[in-house]
């Protein structure tokens, strides 16, 4: 048993190297090596190592370093359109005055951030190689945990939610996607989605008065009607309190220490306006985000605030982006429902509600920091669930979980199409080409329809939209996530957003190019371009006639809708903006400083 224990843990290592080198490495060349004209496609150098070089028809793909006279050899299966690669083992890297030797995930990037250093003459970013050790480090423990059983363990599991709870390899363009710091291992591991946990909350008892809420509530449509079934029993100990004066409120488990060494909570908590009352209730699944958290009985989706740092930021819910969110499901109501008549394959999730704890009366003037940490700390999103007849009839899944590999390195969409082929006795071609049609259909006209006719940019990358099914093809979308949506300020001037608090409002303004580098980025290269790229599955020519369907959606669009230069570019063979988490990292910026790298497009490339 120990013998095939440590073979697995050996295959699990390794599986986990080649996930992290493959990401490091694609981010490495579509930011910087391919628009620096520094890479060689099929390489045929008599220098190259011998090991890389025998015993295989893989073409070998040379990245150079100009500035340390150097270069690194990795053999790769497949180059997609759009220059994703798919390697095969690991990296050589023969630099001046050494010979070849091989790299695992930690070398390569240590190499890499080093020739960037040198390049653009700034210093080695010791900071983001901490936190790859720390994504590699999750990510094994990760793998070597045995994911529960749908039916077996918990009755409430469902197709939806072990789908936000499969992303065990993360974004596929990021250097550290599985980087989680600001809570010890064995919390990170209780409330990770990825080892199919379920989530206790920490509960407090608060006065009434100090309960805020935002959005249009009633008797009958109350946020706090979304935990009153999770709630703990009352302890009896603290009945001397006064019952109807106070009111049950959770927070996140990982937020409670952040709240308890807060010096106005603690005040709070002495003058018994606030008494600690711990874990308990009900328990919840965290989906794909961490922090949001779901059950099937419930009306909502919670949303809460961590401060904890997941991937590249701080997940803590600012009090204008709750603002923003909520007055945001309000003022695009009419839209909503208009576009929603008149294209029901789009449908969009809205956030009607926000609470916090306010403790403003509690404090002094120099204390505000600390009301607004406190705020924001307590603060929780609320967002709509879906219906029991939607998890069993179109089956919510999340497009992440299928546009990805499982632990083995298999494709998980390609799993499904060849099931379905073989039971409509078609080919594997046809069926992906059928699906991805499907699935255009329902993303494309949708978010377009909402950037240039409404100005309205959402963020539909893959962690923000659901594929409902029927028959197994895609027969809806569900796009999610109204914190993170931007205004174009020439179709929403500032009169119409007066629901909006000045921070709030400068929150949601993107200009026209913000907002087309968002959607442009996170629906053409995040989602399409990866669904596209596991569909394909290793096919080029199934791959270009995928770009097609897109390309002829993008076509038929316009002839519906009117030309817009954004998309008249694209048809005419301009490139598609990429955004770039690798060097944001590298340059140390916020991630709402990103800029972009502007890929050809691949029918473009086909026709070259």
């Amino acid at each position: 048993m120990n013998v095939l224990n440590t073979a697995s843990q050996a295959l699990n290592y390794e599986q986990v190297q080649r996930q992290s080198i493959t990401g490091v490495l694609n981010c490495y060349l579509r930011e910087y090596a391919i628009p620096h004209h520094q890479v060689t496609r099929q390489a045929n150098d008599a220098t190259l190592p011998l090991t890389i070089r025998r015993f295989s028809d893989h073409p070998i793909l040379l990245i150079e370093f100009p500035e340390l006279k150097a270069k690194m050899a990795i053999k790769v299966t497949y180059i997609s359109a759009i220059g994703k690669a798919q390697f095969v083992g690991r990296p050589w890297l023969k630099s001046a005055a050494h010979g070849w030797k091989s790299l695992n995930a930690e070398g390569t990037l240590q190499w890499l951030l080093h020739s960037l250093s040198a390049a653009l003459d700034i210093e080695f970013n010791q900071e983001l190689m901490v936190q790859l050790k720390n994504s590699l480090s999750i990510t094994e423990q990760f793998i070597e945990t045995t994911l529960p059983n749908t039916t077996q363990t918990n009755t409430l599991r469902n197709a939806f939610i072990d789908s936000e709870q499969s992303l065990l390899w993360g974004h596929a363009f990021h250097p550290t996607p599985k980087s989680r710091t600001g809570v010890p291992m064995d919390e990170m591991q209780a409330c990770s989605p990825e080892v199919g946990a379920n989530v206790a909350l920490y509960w407090f008892k608060v006065r009434r008065s100090l309960f805020i809420t935002q959005g249009h509530i009633s008797k009958d449509n109350h946020p706090l009607s979304a935990l009153e079934a999770l709630q703990p029993k009352q302890e009896s100990s603290l009945s001397q309190l006064g019952e109807e004066d106070y009111l049950l409120y959770p927070c996140h488990p990982w937020e409670a220490q952040t709240l308890l060494a807060n010096p106005l909570v603690q005040q709070a908590t002495e003058s018994k306006q606030i008494v600690p009352l711990g874990q308990g209730g009900k328990t919840l699944f965290p989906t794909s985000s961490v922090r949001t958290l779901y059950h099937p009985d419930l009306a909502w989706f919670t949303k809460f605030s961590i401060n904890v740092r997941l991937t590249n930021c701080i997940r803590k819910n600012a009090w204008y982006e709750l603002d923003s969110a909520v007055q945001l499901t309000q003022i695009l109501k009419s839209i909503r429902d208009k576009e929603q008549l008149c294209n029901p394959l789009f449908k969009v999730m809205v956030e009607p509600f926000a609470t916090t704890i306010d403790l403003s009366s509690l404090a002094t003037p120099e204390q505000d920091q600390l009301v607004i940490q406190a705020k924001e700390s307590f603060g929780i999103l609320y967002r709509e669930n879906f219906k029991q007849t939607e998890i069993d009839i179109v089956k919510p899944t999340l497009a992440a979980a299928l546009f990805a590999y499982d632990k083995q390195g298999n494709s998980q969409i390609a799993k499904r199409i060849k099931a379905k082929a073989r039971q409509a006795n078609q080919s594997y071609q046809a069926i992906a080409c059928l699906w991805f049609e499907h699935y255009v259909t329902s993303l494309v006209p949708g978010v377009f329809n909402y950037f240039f006719k409404h100005g309205v940019a959402f963020e539909p990358h893959l962690q923000n939209t659901l594929i409902g099914f029927d028959e197994e093809l895609p027969c809806c979308v569900y796009i999610r996530d109204l914190e993170g949506t931007k205004l174009l300020p020439e179709n929403w001037p500032e009169e119409k957003l007066s629901s909006l608090s000045e921070r709030a409002r400068q929150s949601v303004y993107y200009s026209r190019e913000e907002g087309w580098n968002r959607i442009g980025y996170c629906t053409l290269i995040n989602n399409l371009s990866e669904a596209i790229f596991h569909l394909a599955n290793g096919d080029l020519s199934l791959e270009n006639q995928l770009w097609s369907r897109l390309l002829n959606q993008l076509q038929q669009w316009q002839t519906i809708n009117g030309a817009q230069p954004e998309i008249q570019a694209l048809i005419a063979g301009g490139s598609i903006p990429s955004k770039n988490n690798f060097t944001t990292r590298l340059m140390k910026k916020a991630d709402r400083e990103s800029n972009y790298t502007q890929i050809h497009s691949p029918w473009r490339t086909n026709k070259q």
